[in-house]
């Protein structure tokens, strides 16, 4: 089970679960893109369909399903690989 977690502007958060969605790593490169494209973040959960804009979101966190889920996946030059996170 996958999850992400949308912290907004004013504090507060969410957090869904969600299955693989794909195992192909082309499309998992093709969804990546379209997101950090995309001006909305849209999540469909039972029989919902929620759009955040992202103008109000100030963190985006996915987890990916370990590291090795994102080998061969081209993440912007700026990425910074392999952190631990020291404390929040």
């Amino acid at each position: 089970m996958r999850f992400v977690s949308i912290h907004f502007m004013d504090g507060s958060k969410v957090r869904y679960s969600f299955s693989p969605m794909t195992d192909s790593k082309a499309a998992q490169q093709l969804k990546i893109e379209d997101f950090f494209k995309g001006r909305h973040l849209v999540i469909q959960t039972e029989g919902r369909l929620t759009v955040y804009p992202m103008e109000n979101i100030r963190q985006v966190e996915f987890s990916a399903g370990g590291a090795a889920a994102l080998e061969g996946i081209k993440l912007p030059l700026h990425t910074i690989r392999n952190a631990t996170l020291a404390s929040s």
